[in-house]
């Protein structure tokens, strides 16, 4: 494996666009790749040899409303923990004039390898034994694309998460993503042997259960997928439970 070289920095937050607290226990860097200066923060101190877990923030326009991904993160006892932001959320520059990188293109394999950069950054790094991802929203599509990347993936958690991106377009009548587009239940031949853990609110108009559900339907083996529902959940307020994985 090539080295792989990332520059980190402990990230001033002025001039950021909305840039949420820093929960106790973290630290907040940024992370300069190819494109983009991505903040992340980190559950300190992180140990090598070990486990990391990755969440990743769901998608804004360009910034989420709600920090979820982070209040997730700092309610986790996991040991180590790496939250990564998105391209144009919280730091953006001069590319994000560009809509379509946030917006139609924001699951293109190009926008996708930013992140990608820092999830392999951590890994060699702290030469971790196995990675997780929890992926809110719409964060979802990104953590099975690079998820179905490595060998060492011990499991992918997703919360109220986009795994179909051709019904939430027809369902929403919304614009269609590039075709290039990273859509999780395009990829079951890739990730079907992952294990999974899908939490979705029986009252979530937007990433519903039958959405889900249908996505672990196609999976090849459906027994590494188990669907936890909350009935009386909509598509928000998730950091307020005690989800237990």
């Amino acid at each position: 494996m090539k080295k792989i070289t990332l520059l980190l920095s402990l990230l001033m937050i002025g001039g950021c666009a909305g840039m949420p607290t820093t929960p106790n226990g973290f630290q907040m860097r940024e992370a300069q790749t190819e494109h983009f200066s991505l903040p992340v923060w980190e559950k300190a101190p992180l140990e090598s040899g070990k486990v990391i877990r990755f969440y990743i923030t769901d998608n804004g326009n360009p910034t989420p409303e709600k920090p979820t991904a982070l209040k997730l993160a700092a309610k986790d006892s996991f040991k180590n923990i790496v939250v990564i932001s998105r391209p144009c959320q919280y730091a953006p520059n001069k590319l994000c004039s560009n809509k379509k990188i946030y917006g139609s293109s924001q699951y293109n394999p190009e926008i996708i390898k930013e992140i990608e950069e820092v999830v392999a950054y951590y890994i060699q790094k702290y030469n971790a034994k196995g990675i997780e991802f929890v992926a809110y929203g719409g964060a979802a599509p990104i953590a099975f694309a690079i998820g179905s990347g490595l060998n060492n993936v011990r499991q992918i958690i997703t919360i109220a998460g986009l795994l179909d991106l051709d019904g939430y377009v027809n369902k929403h009548n919304l614009p269609d993503f590039d075709k290039e587009a990273a859509n999780p239940i395009k990829m079951v031949n890739r990730i079907s042997q992952i294990p999974q853990v899908h939490f979705v609110g029986g009252k979530d108009e937007l990433t519903t259960q039958g959405m889900t559900e249908r996505f672990v339907s196609k999976l090849k083996n459906p027994r590494s997928a188990i669907v936890k529902v909350a009935p009386d959940m909509g598509h928000t307020g998730w950091e307020d439970l005690e989800l237990g994985y």
